[in-house]
């Protein structure tokens, strides 16, 4: 498998996507703030039905239109994220081969350094095979502090 660079900067895109879903979201606040003003006004403060140029039905119909946008909006942005992420290689972790097939290697414990290992080889398909590393020794065991 051929290691593929990202087209777009992936951390540069998810802060723009990042950016973009706070001002919708911001948007969004701020336009129902207005709405349960708009309501308050109306109907404790007992303020005329068209004091804010359209009636509360319509100002409440446009809120339903602009918080579905919204939602909309989000949905497609968080879709366009996850599907143009590119799966690739990082440039440092290189590949092993083992007789032209892929190693992956598993050690137990995770993130074991030193000690004793014993490899056990287990062949996944015909292009991959697992590498199975059990820490047999820790390294404490092997050089202990003289008393």
């Amino acid at each position: 498998m051929a290691t593929t660079e990202p087209i777009w900067d992936e951390e540069k895109q998810k802060q723009r996507l990042l950016k973009a879903s706070k001002f919708l979201f911001l948007c969004t606040i701020i336009y129902s703030l207005w709405i349960a003003l708009l309501i308050m006004s109306v109907y404790f403060l007992k303020f005329e039905n068209k004091w804010a140029v359209l009636t509360v039905e319509q100002w409440i119909l446009t809120a339903i239109v602009f918080i579905s946008i919204a939602i909309g909006l989000e949905i497609i942005l968080l879709l366009y994220y996850i599907l143009s992420r590119k799966k690739y290689i990082p440039p440092e972790k290189q590949l092993i081969f083992l007789e032209g097939k892929q190693v992956h290697n598993y050690t137990i414990p995770v993130n074991a350094k030193g000690g004793i290992f014993s490899k056990t080889y287990i062949l996944i398909d015909e292009e991959r095979i697992l590498n199975l590393r059990y820490q047999m020794i820790p390294p404490i065991d092997l050089w202990r502090q003289k008393e």
